[in-house]
């Protein structure tokens, strides 16, 4: 496999609380599905979760303009997910992970995912709830766990299964390391220092410290909302 220029399954925890919940999700599923399965990622981007199904014909596709900096040799084809170019029932599970709000026809999407997947094949979903625009213009919508189970059933998806990641506490130990985006860089590792950004460097430093702090407050506090209705993201599972 090609280098990928961003590893999500190398994130840790209290960096990007959502992506790592995303890997837990990824993992399950990997390791519930037995060897040969047929496995199709829609909107792979660098693909990299591929190793985690390497026990499964894994096909992977995108259309390839997410992120200019990305690798994206590691594709097995380019198409775009409303138009995939692959028979009807040819898989038996598709995974679409964090892309379906970078679709601007989510329900088409979601109806190809439908025709791919042999009677009976899973499609095993992720999307966000609470998210900053990112991949920019690429980046359409935000899903309530009602708005997936509207498209999903629509589609003729059956047996859905949708799941929070976390609530809000996960969502707000999550959004906390945004803040960390404000502050320009210092430059001292590229060779390029920025007198504003070295400047600031004991702020930013303290604020790391403080955020810290205050996330693992809110994994513990997680425990006391039992709604779990306002999310990071959401997970699906559902059968053809």
């Amino acid at each position: 496999m090609k280098r990928l220029t961003t590893d999500f399954r190398a994130v840790r925890k209290l960096d990007d609380l959502g992506r790592w919940h995303i890997n837990g999700f990824m993992e399950r599923v990997a390791s519930s599905l037995p060897r040969g399965t047929r496995v199709l990622d829609a909107g792979a981007g660098e693909a990299a979760y591929r190793e985690l199904f390497g026990h499964c014909r894994y096909v992977a596709t995108d259309l390839g303009v997410g992120d200019a900096s990305w690798n994206y040799l590691n594709l097995d084809s380019l198409s775009r997910l409303e138009r995939l170019p692959f028979r009807s029932g040819a898989f038996d599970a598709v995974l679409c992970t964090q892309v379906l709000e970078h679709v601007e026809w989510p329900r088409e999407c979601v109806a190809e995912f439908l025709r791919v997947l042999r009677p009976g094949g899973t499609l095993y979903l992720t999307a966000p709830m609470a998210q900053a625009e990112h991949q920019v213009p690429y980046d359409f919508f935000r899903y309530t766990s009602y708005g997936l189970r509207s498209i999903l059933g629509g589609a003729g998806f059956r047996d859905v299964t949708i799941e929070p990641f976390g609530g809000l506490f996960t969502r707000l130990a999550y959004e906390l390391t945004r803040i960390l985006r404000v502050f320009p860089t210092a430059g001292l590792r590229s060779g390029s220092p920025r007198l504003d950004g070295i400047a600031l460097l004991p702020v930013r430093i303290l604020t790391l410290g403080l955020i810290r702090v205050l996330q693992r407050l809110f994994l513990v506090l997680e425990r006391y909302d039992r709604e779990k209705n306002d999310p990071f993201g959401w997970s699906a599972t559902a059968r053809r």
